[in-house]
């Protein structure tokens, strides 16, 4: 039995804390929303709830039964216009940046992006995330379709590698912003 299941809409506030807690020293969430910890803690809550219902109406979001991970899938484009309240224009100007570069080294064909894959600090580095990540990529690998993602950490790297993804072209920054490492893998 699985310890990693669909999400249910009405679960959206956990899965909103679980990515909360997972990016709030991201490097690339650093960048987005800079200055002390506080802002990110403000503003994430916004930007992955946006997130979060794109999937539940797009995509799919997957959720581990003790509620430590989470991640957000959506069809190939399916990142659209998101509306985020309580973002300032310096922000919003950060994130359009950083979105349409990213959608600029997307793959053209259809596919599933991980668009957010967040294990609970405490949870990290205990095979939380693989578990999580298999499990949709289970499900799309009998679906016969790609998937795709952007790695935002040496690490994160490391763990997409092993789960059968190589590099889709070279790593990418904003301007003056960390490195992102575009990632594609084809079903088993």
């Amino acid at each position: 039995m699985s310890d990693v299941r669909a999400a249910d809409p009405s679960e959206v506030d956990v899965v909103v804390g679980i990515l909360v807690a997972a990016f709030q020293d991201d490097p690339m969430s650093r960048w987005v929303f800079p200055g002390d910890d506080r802002r990110r803690t403000r503003a994430h809550p916004a930007f992955f709830r946006a997130l979060a219902e794109l999937g539940f109406a797009a995509g799919s979001v997957d959720l581990t039964t003790d509620h430590s991970a989470a991640v957000i899938w959506t069809p190939a484009g399916g990142d659209g216009d998101l509306m985020i309240p309580g973002l300032d224009d310096d922000e919003l100007h950060r994130l359009g940046a950083l979105l349409g570069l990213m959608a600029a080294r997307e793959p053209r064909e259809p596919h599933w992006h991980a668009q957010f894959t967040g294990v609970r600090p405490g949870r990290q580095r205990g095979g939380v995330g693989t578990r999580l990540l298999r499990h949709g990529l289970d499900r799309y690998d009998a679906a016969g379709a790609p998937t795709y993602l952007e790695a935002s950490s040496p690490d994160s790297t490391r763990l997409y590698r092993r789960l059968g993804f190589a590099d889709h072209g070279p790593a990418f920054s904003p301007p003056g912003g960390p490195p992102m490492q575009p990632m594609r893998r084809l079903p088993a």
